[in-house]
């Protein structure tokens, strides 16, 4: 089955299947040119209930880090980045495929329809990629993740509320304290928030240090609440995510 998508998107995914053989992006297998991901994968991606993770910081719940201080008032989370979902987020990084984080946004779209406060927000915004990543890259797949989201919600989407400069070392580098530290390349753009409440997307959520960093400065601008919303999240214990 596929997720929730318009005509456009069919089209777009048909003409593609007449070039290129649409296939999972987690498991490689061969797949109708309709669907994003195969069955088997989207049952491993979808195996955790909405309150495996902590609605307040975005963490398995037996890992919660709400008593660090967040920005970020709320948080809602797909899956654990570990089997399928690792290999569907490596996919989005090496412009591979996007259908993860189609697929991923697509079921949080509906998570947040569901949910009486988080469908009431005003903006979807992903966390910022510098130009020169992104060129590298091909795709920022925050933004992909993002752009899905407010698809299905209706939600505005907007990607000029932050900025990322390009100085930041990569996170995966980096230890829980130094990600911490590594978050000056982002800043946020000129337009007031005030009174705003933003839908902050991102693919993965590890020590909640960029969701963080980016939702202080939405607030700095005016933003009366921001909610995370994660592709996946790690498990604190487990190895920490490629970036």
């Amino acid at each position: 089955m596929t997720a929730d998508m318009g005509l456009g998107r069919k089209l777009e995914l048909f003409l593609l299947d007449l070039l290129y053989p649409n296939a999972c992006p987690c498991c490689g297998k061969s797949l109708p040119w309709q669907a994003y991901l195969c069955e088997t994968c989207q049952t491993e991606l979808l195996a955790y209930p909405a309150d495996a993770f902590c609605s307040q910081c975005g963490k398995p719940v037996h890992d919660c880090i709400c008593g660090e201080g967040l920005a970020y008032d709320r948080a809602v989370a797909l899956t654990v980045y570990e089997g399928a979902a690792r290999k569907g987020v490596l996919s989005m990084k090496s412009a591979v495929s996007l259908q993860f984080g189609r697929f991923c946004g697509a079921e949080l779209g509906k998570r947040i329809l569901a949910d009486d406060a988080l469908s009431g927000y005003d903006m979807v915004a992903p966390v910022p990629m510098s130009r020169r990543k992104q060129l590298t890259r091909c795709c920022n797949p925050a933004a992909v993740l993002a752009k899905e989201v407010a698809a299905i919600t209706r939600i505005p989407y907007r990607k000029d509320l932050l900025r990322d400069n390009g100085t930041g070392q990569q996170q995966h580098t980096l230890s829980a304290a130094q990600r911490r530290e590594n978050t000056g390349q982002f800043s946020a753009g000129t337009v007031s928030l005030k009174g705003c409440r933003i839908l902050l997307c991102d693919d993965v959520l590890t020590t909640g240090s960029t969701m963080n960093r980016c939702a202080a400065l939405l607030k700095a601008r005016g933003a009366a609440e921001v909610a995370a919303v994660a592709a996946t999240t790690t498990q604190l214990k487990k190895t920490e995510p490629d970036d």
